[in-house]
């Protein structure tokens, strides 16, 4: 293929994904020619004012395209609406002319009082139209915007659909709804549910009474005192949050998740690094790759993956379960029904008194098991082609044939959990735990 064929079949192909991703809108390309060369022109600003007076539907609903909206909930009964017109031109005269025939575009019915502009009306649109509105504080608001910040406070609920722009919203008593893609989001003090879809933005939240839903790609979220249950579904997305007392549901990849006082937790990870401490309930996670850090953990926990280390302090939970690969597993100060499962590893046991039994099924690992205070545990140890070493001061017995060592300890001890490690190729070491 000739290289003129070659840069023919690209562009024809980046044409193709320019046109299909504006078709479906998850790009804008309003533009027109005169509007792209811009460095002879003037930024020319104006203002108009207008009001609409009570009785008012309870839905204010806004149209806008390429500028910023601002609405304030205060306690007057109509809205006051003020639209600054900002205008690129080459002279006064043309940005004047200009001004005078763009406008907003007000109507009201029973259901909504609609704020939009005539902005289609002009066939060369270098321009922005920016809004700061004022509603009454029971007024529910609708905003549908491009590229631009929008600004929601003290309004009763808020649905905002705003590509390529801010949003930043908060004091809303009602329900919120966010889209917007490629800048931040920021909301505080939401007394009911709130639901973000986003994409490449940073986004943050706190002081959120109801439940979140949040799904977000190629960004950060931080999430600080949200009271119920949060679902977030973010590839590629650094997740922090603490003081969240609700359940959590998170799927994410590639990117680091923090966790802080917090309630019970599911992960779905893949190469995602994980720290959850002070988790007040289950922990749940999947991951591959990257390390698991707990601590301070009052539930269930169960972590399974591969290649990934895990490493787990001041744990208490009916149950623990750990399956992992190629990495550390380090358990520390724990207690409850414990299993690890763990190949091409290092594993390290510190229990505490056991309220459980111990179990580590290991292969081509090393074992090294405190043992858990001065009370005796039935022990069954075993391991093929290494050795077994007993620290403590008890009687053990040790059985070698064929490779296999087999050694058991406080075989008569009834009604008290047990302790099973097995592993090949590689030591069991049994010692005395450091108080």
């Amino acid at each position: 293929m000739k290289a003129r064929e070659v840069v023919l079949l690209i562009f024809i192909i980046i044409a193709g994904v320019f046109f299909y991703h504006a078709k479906t809108g998850k790009i804008d390309w309003e533009w027109h020619l005169g509007d792209f060369f811009q460095w002879d022109q003037e930024l020319f600003t104006y203002e108009e004012s207008q009001s609409v007076d009570a009785p008012l539907p309870s839905l204010f609903k806004v149209v806008n395209s390429h500028g910023n909206v601002e609405i304030q909930g205060v306690e007057a009964g109509g809205i006051s609406i003020t639209m600054v017109k900002k205008i690129w031109r080459r002279t006064e005269e043309e940005a004047r002319e200009i001004a005078g025939r763009l406008h907003a575009v007000v109507t009201k019915d029973d259901l909504a009082v609609t704020l939009s502009t005539n902005r289609e009306e002009f066939k060369r649109r270098n321009f922005e139209t920016d809004f700061r509105i004022s509603v009454p504080l029971e007024a529910a608001i609708d905003v549908t915007n491009r590229y631009g910040l929008v600004k929601a406070v003290r309004v009763a609920s808020a649905a905002i659909d705003n590509s390529h722009g801010q949003v930043v919203v908060s004091g809303v008593p009602g329900s919120l709804r966010i889209e917007n893609s490629y800048e931040d989001v920021e909301v505080d003090n939401i007394q009911s549910g709130c639901e973000i879809r986003s994409s490449h933005s940073n986004i943050q939240a706190t002081q959120v009474a109801g439940e979140m839903r949040i799904e977000n790609s190629y960004g950060s979220i931080r999430l600080r005192n949200i009271g119920q249950k949060i679902t977030i579904d973010a590839p590629h997305t650094e997740i922090r949050g603490e003081d969240l007392p609700g359940s959590i549901e998170i799927q994410n990849s590639y990117e680091k998740i923090a966790l802080l006082r917090v309630g019970p937790l599911k992960i779905d990870g893949h190469h995602s690094a994980i720290e959850a401490a002070e988790v007040n309930g289950a922990v749940v996670i999947t991951d591959e790759y990257e390390p698991v850090t707990l601590s301070q953990v009052r539930g269930k926990v169960q972590v399974t993956g591969k290649s990934m280390s895990v490493s787990g302090k001041d744990i208490v939970g009916d149950e623990i379960y750990v399956s992992s690969s190629y990495e550390p597993v380090d358990l520390r100060d724990f207690a409850g029904k414990t299993t690890v499962l763990l190949s091409h590893g290092e594993l390290t046991l510190r229990p505490l008194a056991l309220t459980g039994s111990v179990e580590a099924r290991c292969d081509y690992t090393p074992i090294i098991f405190f043992w858990p205070g001065e009370e005796p545990y039935p022990l069954e140890a075993q391991t093929k082609n290494s050795d077994i070493h007993w620290q403590l001061s008890g009687e053990i017995s040790i059985e070698e044939k064929d490779g296999l060592t087999v050694a058991r300890a406080f075989t008569g001890v009834q009604d008290k959990p047990q302790i099973r490690l097995i592993t090949t190729y590689n030591d069991i070491q049994v010692q005395k735990g450091i108080l």
